[in-house]
């Protein structure tokens, strides 16, 4: 089995030592995205839904960037520093998967200067390897 790795000039390089997407067979595994825009710049100042909203984008923008969409998730984690924002992320995380939505977990976590982080699994049918 192959790995190759997909970045995108649309969502923000990553900040650390990892693939912002990455093949593995019929899987892509996208790493977290958190409300940052292209420069890097974090924006964890602004409404949530604004935030909820570029973490989805950039989400996106990973996994348009190896040639598949949010629609192609099977699995997603969500991390919030309110579980009170849950209602209103998943009005706009709808949106963007597909039907069946994928497999998801949503859980409280301490993050710092930012209210959301989101990653996922994306499945690739075979047909379009």
């Amino acid at each position: 089995m192959s790995i190759k790795s997909f970045s995108s000039d649309i969502a923000p390089s990553p900040a650390g030592t990892y693939s912002m997407a990455l093949e593995a067979g019929n899987f892509v595994f996208l790493a977290g995205q958190t409300p940052r825009d292209r420069d890097n710049i974090r924006h964890g100042d602004k409404p949530f839904a604004y935030q909820a909203r570029l973490t989805l984008d950039n989400l996106e923008a990973a996994a348009n960037a190896a040639g598949l969409s949010l629609k192609n998730a099977v699995k997603v984690s969500v991390f919030l520093r309110n579980v009170s924002d849950a209602k209103e992320f998943d009005s706009l995380y709808a949106q963007y998967v597909g039907t069946p939505p994928p497999a998801r977990i949503l859980t409280q976590s301490n993050l710092v200067g930012f209210d959301i982080e989101v990653d996922a699994i994306l499945y690739r049918p075979a047909d379009e390897t």
